[in-house]
């Protein structure tokens, strides 16, 4: 499980000697948001936000969304901005995962391809 979303956000927040407000104006919120976001009361930000966020603080945002999108038990994917090929497949995953269709082998080599791009990068 990664680190709590709020958590992440502070410790980075800490890291570049930037303040609640900082982040605050940065949004367009109240630093009361912000802080009830890192401290859990409020879900994490949208992942617009936590890529403004990162930018702002000089980080990578993937574990930033990775923490939110684990908090909030949803992956937040634009299938709108897919190329037709991405959002097929995209789509028929999730579909696929919905109705069950998709079997632990199959899964396992989609685990697979996706280490082995990792690798490669």
């Amino acid at each position: 499980m990664p680190e709590r979303f709020g958590e992440l956000l502070r410790k980075l927040r800490r890291k570049e000697n930037k303040n609640l407000g900082d982040v605050a104006r940065l949004l367009g919120v109240s630093v009361v948001y912000v802080s009830d976001v890192e401290r859990g009361n409020r879900k994490p930000f949208s992942n617009e936000r936590i890529i403004r966020i990162a930018s702002f603080l000089g980080e990578d945002p993937a574990p930033l969304i990775e923490a939110a999108d684990w908090e909030r038990g949803i992956i937040e994917y634009d299938i709108r901005k897919a190329r037709p090929l991405e959002a097929d497949v995209v789509g028929g995953l999730v579909a696929g995962l919905a109705r069950g269709g998709i079997t632990d082998d199959q899964l396992h080599n989609i685990r697979k391809i996706l280490k082995e791009r990792e690798e490669d990068q």
